[in-house]
């Protein structure tokens, strides 16, 4: 097909243009001028704009598998690694200092320090902006694009999918670093910009929202051959809901309005009628990707040469005989707390999740599938170069109704909390819950734990119920948490760069 041939060609070009272009930029935010080669001749049809849109989907992607010395994990860097889902690293150097540290230095993320040797590139954000300088210039672009050239509502759909994008990767910048730049125009000449300030974390979310309105009016709830690889309106609601209780939590949990707006915007999922929970006996479809209850994943599909590079988070976490030839798992599971987490026994996703037949070092079979039905082979004529052929989920009906619980619960709805908490727990094959063990509050964020482990997303949950104290076994103390700890410090090399900047306040002084 004409337009697919096209959507991959150019974003391949998108991202070979970011690699030629940027090294020769030395400002703060490298924009990348991603339309430079195409002035002229690009922006005349359809076809390019759609592929110009592919462009924002590689980069996005690119940035979330970056640093050599996470072996291209960043998203699960952030998200995981740092959760006590791990407790120690066999036979990888670099992932051990990564992770453990090496008790000299005092780094790893798995210890609490986010310094060091080998931490540095996670604190640098310029793959972030070279997405959103491609979504700005294709907004630009698009926007000035005849309406005749367009065939139905894809003109509405390109620029949906874009602000969508946009808003992404500000909420996913601020989660990490807390305030950022804010940049919403196209910059055609990246060598000659200005050093920014960062911008206070409300008002870019603020912002993030506001293209998110645009987004919801232009995008329909889709299915089809697109479904939650490419954004839609369903992708628009989980986003906002995600972003309206991270402002709460910013907010010091005083705004209730934001979380009536959040669980709106959750209701809007629910009642479109699209999504559906995958049950517990299709576990291994719904982390393929592109499940009735998938919202919004980044694809990872062998056949369209999309996946991790290096090892990946994936691959790092398995094991034989999931990974043939491979006799040890590199990043080895905290199977001590798991085990207290995932109490009962007939939990489904225990049960798929793991295989526990080394006790001392359990086997993470969450995206392999439990017969290693996800793993591919880069060369199947002898299978040789294994990789797990998952989607990366992001959002999906299962996390969306326990962040529905856990807004209700909090605005002291329990009734409702309790309905979408039962339905998640009754999908694991769980009874109800009755109170017997925690408070509502707290069944809530362990549920939440059980059901999106390892998916790059539980440190952020953590961070906004502020549960780093009672689950990272003393390595998050409340006084770090009190003083914004859990933001990443920016890089060294970015501060050099911009003398506009300051430090992350608990980093101040420490790097």
């Amino acid at each position: 097909m004409k337009t697919k041939k096209s959507y991959f060609a150019i974003s391949m070009l998108c991202l070979i243009a970011s690699i030629i272009i940027l090294p020769s930029c030395k400002k703060l935010l490298n924009f990348s001028p991603e339309d430079a080669p195409y002035e002229g001749s690009f922006w005349k049809t359809q076809d390019d704009a759609i592929s110009a849109l592919a462009g924002v989907y590689s980069l996005s992607r690119k940035s979330m598998f970056r640093g050599a010395n996470s072996h291209h994990m960043s998203h699960f860097s952030y998200g995981d690694l740092s959760t006590n889902e791990f407790n120690k690293v066999n036979s990888d150097f670099t992932l051990s200092f990564l992770i453990e540290g090496d008790g000299y230095y005092g780094t790893g993320i798995n210890i609490g320090d986010f310094i060091g040797p080998y931490l540095e590139d996670l604190g640098e954000w310029d793959s972030y902006y070279k997405t959103i300088n491609m979504a700005n210039t294709v907004l630009d672009k698009v926007n000035q694009m005849p309406n005749n050239v367009f065939t139905s509502d894809r003109k509405n759909r390109i620029l949906g999918e874009t602000y969508f994008m946009r808003a992404f990767n500000y909420f996913y910048m601020v989660r990490i670093w807390g305030d950022v730049p804010l940049v919403l125009k196209n910059n055609p000449d990246p060598v000659s910009s200005q050093n920014l300030a960062r911008t206070s974390e409300k008002v870019v979310l603020d912002s993030a929202l506001a293209d998110l309105a645009k987004a919801q009016k232009l995008l329909k709830f889709t299915t089809g051959a697109d479904h939650a690889v490419a954004a839609d309106k369903g992708a628009v609601f989980a986003l906002k809901a995600n972003i309206l209780r991270w402002q709460y939590f910013l907010g010091k949990n005083t705004n209730s309005a934001l979380l009536t707006q959040a669980v709106a915007s959750i209701d809007s999922i629910t009642n479109a009628g699209t999504y559906t929970l995958v049950p517990a006996a299709n576990f291994d479809r719904l982390f393929k990707g592109r499940s009735s209850e998938a919202i919004f994943e980044v694809p990872l599909s062998l056949e369209q040469n999309e996946y991790q590079l290096g090892d990946g988070f994936y691959y790092t976490t398995s094991m034989q005989p999931y990974i043939k030839d491979k006799s040890d798992m590199r990043v080895v599971l905290n199977h001590n707390f798991l085990e207290g987490m995932y109490y009962y026994d007939n939990d489904a996703r225990y049960s798929y999740n793991f295989d526990k037949a080394k006790v001392d070092n359990w086997i993470l079979t969450k995206f392999t599938g439990r017969n290693g039905e996800n793993v591919k082979f880069r060369n199947p004529e002898n299978s040789t170069n294994p990789l797990v052929d998952c989607n990366i989920p992001i959002f999906r009906l299962g996390e969306q109704l326990l962040l529905r619980a856990e807004c209700n619960d909090l605005l002291g709805n329990t009734a409702a909390a309790l309905t979408d908490l039962n339905k998640v727990k009754n999908r694991a094959g769980l009874t109800d819950y009755d109170g017997s063990n925690t408070d509502l509050k707290t069944e809530i964020f362990e549920e939440t734990y059980r059901e999106i482990a390892f998916e790059g997303q539980l440190w952020y949950v953590m961070v906004r119920n502020n549960q780093l104290a009672g689950y990272t076994e003393g390595r998050f103390p409340q006084s770090r948490f009190d003083q914004e700890g859990w933001k990443w410090p920016i890089s060294r090399n970015i501060l050099q760069k911009n003398q506009l900047l300051v430090q992350n306040k608990y980093w101040n002084g420490r790097i």
